[in-house]
């Protein structure tokens, strides 16, 4: 029977967890189509320790934290291997954006000729940014039914068909807000998640610093980051620092409890989707960010405020309840046409009434 698999063949594990949103997007599928299709869920072992056996299309590896690169993109293109053997040319494989060349490099290798369902899911262009990268997805292209991405300039890079869907999608069932007002919350600001240059989390930390709104700084930091962070935090008494790996309940705790989030993303992070800036949306807060392309949604859709430069823009005059409440309503009517999304990936992967368990 034709199964969909959503596969994360590299299966990163730092101290035997999974940063990043592998275990989101992978949760998300099993919610939203597994009343269609049989739906699986392809990782390491790492895999097990957040969902059921049943749910699991089990791989050999982990790529760990601290072992060499070369072994593991290795074990990334073992479990390319073992995923495409142990699969049949009916099922309909997604696969994440998790070391993408080297996943490309797996396709090429280890596909099936007559394995004509294999999608990659996409949410910038670097595994095409340089000419050996190239080279390594020409070796794969062929193979690739198509890309799900969050915008047409991706999508187009690609030169397969696409179909463009936020990095995963609102499931009304699974997850129910509830709004509070600006009074009800603990923090001010919140910045989640892990923590790099090129998001501008040093920069807010320090204007912020100097003001009376209560704001905190949560997730994983180099350690340069980390002693600046520190050192801000000490020194400041509307800051609440948590460094280190955060767990799901604490990520989404933090976020619910602030009034607002903030993205401050700069380079590389300006021009990719985020994944972040969902997560705060789909528990209902507003956020305030960096102006560019990874953001023009949010003032698109008038669920938050941009800034060119954070020193100008004034943030007294957001902390009004009435303000607040209007962006509240605007976030309901955006996840209102996250449903649409559902049957867009459904008719992109050609997921027909046939395919009804």
């Amino acid at each position: 029977m034709k199964r969909l698999i959503i596969a994360d063949v590299k299966s990163y594990s730092y101290n035997g967890k999974s940063i990043g949103h592998y275990f989101s997007v992978a949760q998300n599928y099993l919610e939203l189509y597994s009343e269609v299709i049989i739906t699986k869920v392809a990782g390491g072992p790492l895999y097990f320790s957040h969902f059921n056996n049943s749910e699991v299309f089990a791989l050999p590896y982990n790529s760990i934290s601290g072992e060499s690169q070369l072994k593991n993109k290795w074990k990334t293109l073992m479990n390319c291997k073992y995923l495409f053997r142990n699969s049949t040319p009916q099922d309909i494989i997604v696969l994440q954006h998790s070391g993408a060349s080297t996943t490309f490099l797996g396709i090429a290798l280890f596909a099936k000729k007559n394995m004509n369902n294999i999608f990659v899911i996409q949410y910038d262009t670097d595994s095409i940014s340089n000419p050996i990268k190239k080279f390594i997805y020409k070796l794969a292209q062929n193979k690739i039914k198509g890309f799900i991405c969050p915008n047409e300039l991706i999508g187009k890079s690609y030169k397969r068909p696409y179909c463009i869907v936020t990095d995963y999608i609102y499931n009304q069932t699974e997850r129910q807000i509830k709004f509070q007002s600006l009074i009800e919350k603990k923090y001010d600001f919140s910045i989640v998640g892990s923590i790099a240059p090129d998001k501008g989390v040093i920069e807010m930390a320090e204007y912020l610093s100097k003001s009376k709104y209560k704001t905190i700084i949560a997730g994983k930091a180099n350690e340069e980051l980390a002693d600046k962070l520190t050192s801000i935090a000490q020194n400041s008494s509307n800051i609440e620092l948590h460094l280190g790996f955060i767990d799901i309940n604490d990520y989404n705790k933090y976020i619910k409890e602030s009034r607002y989030c903030i993205l401050n993303y700069r380079g590389v992070y300006s021009n990719r989707s985020s994944g972040v800036a969902l997560d705060i949306l789909f528990n209902g807060i507003p956020i305030i960010g960096h102006k560019c392309n990874a953001l023009e949604f949010i003032e698109e859709e008038n669920l938050g405020f941009l800034f060119n430069d954070i020193k100008d823009f004034n943030i007294q005059s957001i902390m009004d309840e009435q303000i607040y409440r209007k962006i509240q309503k605007n976030l309901l009517l955006y996840l209102e046409k996250q449903k649409s999304y559902k049957n867009t990936v459904i008719k992109f992967l050609n997921i027909t009434q046939n395919n009804v368990c």
